[in-house]
């Protein structure tokens, strides 16, 4: 954990439970002054909980909530240094755009001086300066979200809480919101702590992400570190597409390898995947011989041809059993002699030919395109 001066939000060993069941088990978590965090799983892993916890909706049962440098875990919700922004905005339908932004202020009792001024600078932050006079029925989603962003900043919180706020939209306006947000945060500069149930969102936007199952958080890390290095057949299902092979380490080789000068070692493997052969790739301390792996391979790693590739250590034959056009790429499902299917993705060119159903093709890769992961 990072030293505490650095942090926004600093989470140590939070419980909550409803019932008996447990929502949130043991999470500790730091998150950066001025990070773009984003909280990543599926419905009921616990991400909305933990949100509601750190605002203030819920009350731990176990742990301690820091925002700023203090404990906030027994705190009411609105002497958080936090604003929420929801899924479906909550605008108040009665009242205009500068109403509706103005709100907080007003509950505070600031003066109408001071209500003009945040209000504007607010509307400016999200580019909604003339819309002051126009009701929420009046706008179009994405600009209902950009008011309840502006609602939430005009109080100039600490941390900006985002619980699924894209997800009303379409997808062509979710994708743009999400280059606005994103911009958004860079200008104002305070800590967004973002949860979705959408990986694409969560790799897009995130500066850091947490992915969660079952109350806990399962890898923490860069939108890159999680993709390319998944910990867990979870994560690496979760996160993007994956093949996942069962499998088990049948031999292994100690390498010395040199990086700047410097010496280290490596371990290869070969992995007997069952009714389908030997798996060449990389594998960690603690994976030792006969033990259960599961094999995680990502379809665009994949190298898809009629011809064998010499320096691809890893080679399928298979026929194309389905061929799905994306536009921007075309995904190959590939039914292995055994029976199993693969999935290959390559990037579509009209200058290429697109394999048809029926074709027969080698699946080829790299020993380093795939993780192994423990079983």
């Amino acid at each position: 954990m990072a030293s505490t001066e650095n942090l926004s939000i600093e989470l140590r060993d939070i419980v909550k439970r409803f019932g008996s069941a447990p929502a949130v088990s043991s999470v500790s978590l730091g998150i950066f002054r001025g990070e773009f965090f984003s909280l990543l799983g599926p419905s009921g892993c616990g991400k909305t909980t933990l949100l509601r916890l750190i605002a203030g909706f819920e009350y731990p049962d176990g742990g301690e909530i820091w925002i700023q440098g203090r404990n906030v875990a027994n705190v009411a919700p609105n002497e958080r240094p936090v604003n929420m922004v929801f899924q479906h905005y909550a605008l108040f339908p009665h009242l205009n755009v500068y109403d509706n932004v103005a709100f907080g202020l007003r509950m505070r009792r600031f003066g109408k001086a001071q209500v003009d001024c945040g209000v504007r600078e607010a509307l400016s932050a999200v580019e909604l300066e003339g819309f002051e006079k126009r009701f929420p029925h009046q706008l179009s989603g994405g600009q209902q979200q950009r008011v309840a962003l502006a609602r939430a900043l005009a109080n100039r919180p600490e941390v900006l809480l985002l619980d699924e706020p894209l997800a009303a939209l379409d997808e062509r306006l979710r994708k743009s919101m999400r280059q606005e947000l994103k911009a958004l945060q860079h200008r104002v500069g305070i800590t967004f702590l973002y949860v979705t149930h959408d990986q694409e969102e969560a790799l897009t936007l995130a500066d850091r992400l947490a992915v969660m199952e079952g109350g806990r958080i399962v890898q923490l890390g860069t939108p890159q570190e999680i993709y390319e290095f998944p910990q867990s057949s979870f994560v690496a299902d979760f996160v993007g597409i994956s093949n996942l092979l069962p499998g088990r380490v049948a031999e292994v080789e100690q390498l010395l390898v040199s990086d700047n000068g410097s010496q280290g070692a490596r371990r290869r493997a070969w992995i007997e995947v069952p009714d389908v052969g030997r798996v060449v790739a990389y594998i960690e301390n603690g994976m030792d011989l006969g033990g259960e792996v599961v094999l995680a391979l990502r379809p665009e790693r994949i190298h898809l041809s009629t011809s064998q590739v010499e320096d691809l250590e890893n080679r399928m034959s298979g026929k194309i059993e389905r061929t799905v056009f994306l536009g921007s790429d075309v995904h190959y499902h590939v039914r292995l002699s055994n029976g199993k299917t693969l999935l290959a993705r390559s990037i579509y060119s009209p200058l290429r030919r697109t394999r048809k159903e029926g074709d027969r093709v080698y699946l080829q890769w790299r020993a380093e395109d795939v993780s192994v992961l423990s079983a």
